[in-house]
């Protein structure tokens, strides 16, 4: 029988960092202690790995026993945070949309289709047909209102007008003709001819006629093979106050030199994208596919930066999955999770220095979260396993492994965001529910009840909502109402990591039966009740991973690390 030995499992995350100090013999474990701490610093940074360090120390004092061996994962670090990206419509649409994301004046109503003729060529002869002008950005309100009202007492027939500059409402007031007016267009690519499908939807009416995928292919005159690509773009025009759509004939410009980019592998070719264009391309495309990027908001990606997967969230689509009443949450944005291509280098020389004990990299992370889960009792024979983090979504079948940048930060960087809220709160605040205090005694709950409070709100708290804390009640927002809070941060939860586990899965040939949830985000009941709705239609039964049948979905990566070392 050989000698007993005790090692450390370490799990550096990018938000929480967990060991489990266990003895092995004879492949056998016993599992001694177990310690978690926040990560400090950047995952692979010299501050995480002293965090590490004093986080075993402690452990091992509490324990009473010293690790003779240290085990490591490789590190690799996710940056989350907030772009002021704007949302864009995916470049390999057969359509596209020419009015600007942020404009927001248009006039008129109705919808049209016709061709696009500019201004200036209304001298030339009638053209039969329907059409759509265009008025350039160095063209004045009313030189343009009078050449139109000039070409429609001439027998053209006006059905809609593209200005490029927000003059929409001005022009509208002075034309002789009750047509769309859709403004901040870019015109740039807008050939004379092509077909341009507008619309303007009256105020207080959500009809929609060019937001039908059907209706707009017959319109354009596309092909019937495209209709599910037209279908995906129609989505983002659900909620527009003006239309303005046209066959795509070309590639989206690449961005200037200087400007931000993300460089994708789309059918094997590297292709480089406006931030903006990258984005439906992301949500849409398997981990793995970005190589590298600029962003300038993002301090470490600002000079460029080399990765292995990208995940943008636009917190525009968060607001309209959750129907709020607008201004009552700041959804302008996009959340960034960045993956860093390369891992974090000398991590296990570093600690083994720090701490006086040999340690090394015994394998991924998402090996590990593997061989830790499947430690539950009653897991299914051939379950995938998910392993949530703080910076990434490790999803480990039989045969295919995927990792993708995004997960429980995500969830945290976005409350804070949307509610104007530090990221400690927002930390706190995302993970139940909240009630909203509606006197010293009263207080109305998530679910439509109002309860008595056990002792007087301070009043700091009144006409506020409120999360419970350890010290009572901490507000956090006076604008939202406890069950808009409720649709909100479940929406949140939607958009952010059950979306991207969906896109993780989306890698797999064939997807499994089952899956089980490790990590910190798999404490959260909201976060596990979103990805099973997610996956309904797969369909996948999702679960809950139980360490050992002790520690419940935390620790997964830290005890596989010591389950890989008895094995070996």
């Amino acid at each position: 029988m050989t000698p007993a030995r005790t090692v450390a499992g370490i799990d550096i995350g990018n938000h929480t960092t967990e060991i489990v100090l266990a003895r092995v013999r004879d492949g056998a474990v016993t599992t001694v202690a177990h310690g978690q701490a926040p990560t400090r610093g950047r995952k692979g940074s010299a501050e995480s790995l002293q965090g590490a360090a004093a986080l075993l120390h402690k452990v091992e004092v509490d324990a009473g026993c010293r690790a003779d061996e240290l085990l490591l994962s490789a590190l690799r670090p996710v940056d989350t945070a907030t772009a002021p990206i704007p949302p864009a419509y995916s470049p390999s649409a057969p359509v596209r949309s020419v009015r600007r994301p942020d404009a927001s004046t248009p006039a008129g109503s109705g919808h049209g289709v016709g061709a696009h003729v500019r201004l200036a060529d209304l001298q030339s002869d009638v053209l039969d047909g329907p059409v759509v002008i265009s008025v350039d950005e160095s063209t004045d309100f009313e030189v343009a209102a009078r050449e139109i009202n000039s070409a429609v007492a001439r027998g053209w027939r006006v059905c809609g007008v593209l200005a490029a500059q927000d003059d929409a409402v001005l022009i509208s007031n002075r034309i002789t003709v009750d047509v769309p007016v859709v403004d901040e267009v870019d015109l740039t690519g807008l050939e004379r001819g092509a077909l341009v499908a507008v619309e303007v939807v009256e105020q207080g009416r959500s009809y929609r006629a060019m937001a039908d995928p059907i209706a707009l292919s017959s319109a354009l005159r596309l092909p019937p093979d495209r209709l599910v690509d037209v279908a995906e773009f129609c989505r983002e025009l659900a909620d527009s106050a003006a239309i303005a759509v046209t066959p795509r004939t070309g590639a989206p410009p690449p961005p200037e030199p200087d400007d931000d980019y993300v460089d994708v592998r789309v059918d094997g070719a590297a292709v480089r994208y406006t931030p903006a264009d990258a984005h439906p391309v992301l949500r849409r495309s398997v981990p793995g596919c970005v190589t590298g990027l600029r962003l300038r908001a993002v301090p470490t990606a600002a000079d460029g930066l080399a990765v292995h997967d990208a995940f943008f969230t636009d917190l525009a689509s968060i607001d309209n999955g959750a129907w709020l009443r607008r201004g009552v949450a700041d959804t302008q944005g996009t959340v960034v999770a960045l993956l860093a291509a390369e891992e974090a280098a000398d991590a296990a020389h570093t600690l083994s220095e720090l701490t006086g004990r040999p340690a090394r990299t015994l394998s991924s992370e998402p090996e590990a979260a593997a061989w830790g889960a499947r430690t539950t009792p009653g897991i299914p024979a051939g379950s995938a396993v998910c392993d949530i983090g703080g910076g990434t979504v490790d999803v480990i079948g039989a045969d295919c492994t995927v990792v993708a940048a995004g997960a429980g930060e995500s969830i945290t960087v976005a409350v804070a965001r949307v509610l104007g809220i530090p990221l400690a709160l927002a930390e706190t605040v995302k993970r139940s529910p909240a009630i909203r205090v509606e006197g010293p005694h009263v207080a109305h709950e998530e679910d439509g009840r109002r309860v008595f409070l056990n002792a007087p709100a301070s009043s700091d708290a009144i006409g506020r909502l409120c999360t419970r804390g350890s010290a009572g009640l901490v507000p956090f927002s006076n604008r939202l109402a406890a069950e808009e809070w409720r649709s909100l941060r479940l929406a949140i939860k939607q958009e952010t990591v059950a979306a991207n586990i969906a896109r993780c899965l989306a890698a797999f040939e064939r997807p499994p039966t089952a899956m089980v949830l490790a990590g910190g985000g798999a404490l959260d009941d909201e976060l596990m009740r979103t990805v099973g709705e997610t996956l309904r239609g797969v369909p996948i039964v999702v679960g809950r991973a139980d360490i050992d049948g002790v520690h419940g979905p935390r620790f997964a990566v830290a005890r596989g690390l010591v389950a890989m070392y008895a094995q070996r």
